[in-house]
């Protein structure tokens, strides 16, 4: 089954999955607020959240690997 979206693009319907975050109601609180002030929906925000920590991590181990390596 395809979703029509607008502008006429078609994307094949995947099946979901959850992500559960266990923070704070504070915490909580901070995020509806940042991903309101960013015009992010709650999950697009946390989504970007996520991609972002995990390409900062994939970087910095990129960076220890190249300073592992002998050098010569």
């Amino acid at each position: 089954m395809m979703i029509s979206l607008k502008r006429r693009i078609t994307v094949p319907r995947t099946k979901k999955a959850a992500l559960f975050v266990r923070c704070t109601e504070e915490e909580a609180e901070k995020i509806r607020r940042t991903a309101k002030a960013e015009r992010r929906s709650l999950s697009g925000f946390m989504l970007n959240a996520v991609f972002s920590r995990i390409a900062m991590r994939d970087r910095l181990l990129a960076e220890q690997e190249a300073e592992s390596r002998p050098k010569g």
